[in-house]
């Protein structure tokens, strides 16, 4: 059973889950390597290890247990590739269209 340790930034706590997936406890070695699309690296939500979905909440607390983790669920905007001129290209096409409506 491995025990893996969700931060909540707005309680400053951890959320504990538990899996019935085997695993080395807390000496598991790195998590799979995510390179981040932008020229910064990864962002947390992308380099850290992601909690089983067979996992079940046990509880919460104050400091992490066993492995640091996150849900894998970035924000609406999350997965954006800023550095990609596709993504500047279709932002302008919205702009330039939300301006002709706003006229």
């Amino acid at each position: 059973m491995t025990t893996y340790s969700v931060y909540k930034p707005d309680t400053r706590s951890y959320d504990y889950y538990q899996s019935d997936a085997p695993g080395n406890g807390t000496h598991a070695g790195s998590p799979p390597v995510r390179l981040g699309r932008s020229p910064l690296g990864a962002t947390p939500d992308q380099a850290a290890w992601r909690v089983p979905p067979d996992a079940r909440k046990v509880g919460s607390g104050a400091m992490p247990m066993g492995r640091i983790a996150t849900m894998g669920s970035a924000g609406a905007l999350g997965d954006v590739d800023i550095s990609s001129p596709w993504t500047w290209i279709v932002g302008g096409v919205i702009a330039y269209f939300a301006w002709k409506g706003l006229r």
